[in-house]
């Protein structure tokens, strides 16, 4: 008996109304016995492939041992909760040594689960936003502080996402999931495909062309729409017609697709399924979440047949709480800050704390296209605005722009016309000073194309989305006495 309890394990002395615990009744040696007995037993072999797929997926557990155990009733860790919320960050990322940014985290998703009033809610922050990188003093987009986790071998992608994320939302993230493209179209796959209903034809006629991915110009008709893995990730990825916003609007509506299908196979009322798909998708995900977390998680969720859902995408708007601000430095490209200015998260915060009773987001559902947008080409970016599937606009500049003192402006339309595609009512575009910041430096303030404020069912043709249409240069202002000297 050496083996489990050591040389002096039958020795202990007890007081004098206590009585010896003979050894063979003690918990963690039937435990033990338990688990030599499944492993060399008949069901050994299902059980350590368990233990194997939980400890691959898993960056919490050291070894197969340690995540079989973690499966076993009355055994491992407590879930980890704020008052029966439980938050989780999902990454979604190409995957490891892909060209085009393997480890850039593309999606960045907080899922936030409360089982005892089965509620769930889906938070989509946009991988745009200029963060700074925890433990430096770095700033950039928060898509690749996942990838400066990783790099070097420090295997920190995940617990730095989550630093990120619980800075910017103000909650406690309790586990991280990250879930390449390979993976996501395995457990598409795996559960036999999802289902979504669209109001209006779906295009991509631009993004996938160059790598002829998705078939070139990927179209998904009106109606009933059944995905496999491949068109899943097709229209989850898709963004060039139309926005980042509304890829994220796109994959929250995937998400919930697959959370039905998964119910209407029964797969949360039997833990061998779940193995199952693990064992699929297992190269392709991992997670921070030891076994018994994993198990104990299934166990909740499971519980959340019909959940209310609330949803919430951060966006370049007043009510998404995003801007593009004026001062971005030159080599950050295009970037997004909070309203308040840079590392100021109190509004997101109070969002994303309060979502399930501040009143919904009044346009989570992704925009719907009328017209088959026309494909962007190099030509085209570089030449007119019209297109010959569009129509073209006036860009009219109006109002005055707020200064501080001592400071002057100039204004130059960079782009005249812009070739728009849908219904839009006037034969111009008015870009209003009025509606811009107030104005404390010099310098140079860029509207590009993607700030124009159009309805949602109107795109603007051939252009690339960071190109100027104005641009202000900002001055001292000249005085009198400067004047005369000249």
């Amino acid at each position: 008996m050496r083996l489990f309890f050591g040389k002096h394990a039958d020795r202990k002395q007890f007081g004098p109304t206590e009585q010896k615990t003979k050894f063979y009744k003690k918990r963690w040696f039937i435990i033990s016995v338990i688990v030599l007995f499944l492993l060399f037993g008949g069901a050994g072999g299902f059980l350590y492939k368990t233990g194997y797929i939980l400890n691959k997926i898993s960056e919490s557990d050291s070894s197969i041992i340690g995540s079989l155990l973690g499966v076993l009733p009355g055994v491992g860790k407590a879930m980890k909760e704020d008052d029966g919320r439980v938050n989780v960050v999902l990454l979604g990322m190409r995957g490891q040594n892909i060209p085009g940014g393997g480890l850039l985290a593309d999606t960045i998703m907080i899922v936030s689960f409360v089982p005892d009033e089965n509620k769930m809610a889906l938070i989509s922050i946009p991988r745009d936003l200029y963060v700074k990188v925890p433990g430096t003093k770095t700033m950039s987009k928060i898509n690749a502080v996942y990838a400066f986790g990783e790099e070097n071998g420090k295997r920190q992608g995940l617990s730095q996402m989550k630093k990120i994320v619980g800075e910017v939302s103000g909650l406690d993230i309790h586990y991280a999931v990250a879930l390449n493209f390979i993976g996501f179209k395995q457990l598409v796959d795996v559960v036999g495909g999802i289902e979504i209903t669209l109001k209006a034809p779906f295009h991509e006629t631009t993004q996938f062309v160059k790598g002829n991915e998705c078939g070139g110009q990927f179209f998904l008709p009106k109606g009933v729409n059944n995905l496999n893995g491949e068109k899943a990730l097709c229209y989850v990825r898709s963004r060039e017609n139309t926005s980042d916003f509304d890829r994220a609007k796109r994959q929250q509506v995937v998400l919930q697709a697959l959370k039905a299908k998964l119910l209407s196979i029964g797969t949360f009322a039997d833990f061998g399924k779940v193995n199952s798909i693990l064992s699929t998708v297992g190269n392709n995900v991992r997670t921070d979440m030891s076994a018994s977390e994993m198990k104990k998680f299934y166990n909740e969720y499971s519980s959340i047949q019909n959940p209310q859902i609330y949803q919430r995408v951060f966006e370049n708007s007043e009510e998404g709480l995003l801007m593009v601000p004026q001062d971005a430095p030159k080599e950050s490209g295009y970037i997004l800050i909070p309203r308040e200015g840079y590392n100021s998260y109190a509004g997101m915060q109070y969002v994303c704390r309060n979502i399930f009773t501040i009143d919904p987001q009044s346009d989570i559902d992704p925009v719907k296209q009328y017209y088959k947008p026309a494909p962007k080409t190099q030509d085209n970016d570089k030449k007119s605005g019209q297109n010959s599937n569009g129509n073209e606009i006036e860009v009219r500049v109006k109002g005055e722009l707020e200064m501080a003192e001592g400071l002057e402006y100039n204004t130059k339309l960079k782009i005249k016309k812009i070739g728009i595609e849908g219904k839009y009512k006037k034969d111009y575009y008015t870009i209003h000073l009025d509606d811009l910041d107030k104005v404390k430096k010099k310098g140079e303030i860029k509207v590009r194309v993607e700030d124009l404020d159009l309805s949602d069912d109107v795109k603007v043709l051939s252009y690339n989305k960071r190109d100027t249409v104005l641009l202000i240069t900002v001055t001292e202002e000249e005085t009198e006495e400067a004047e005369e000297e000249v």
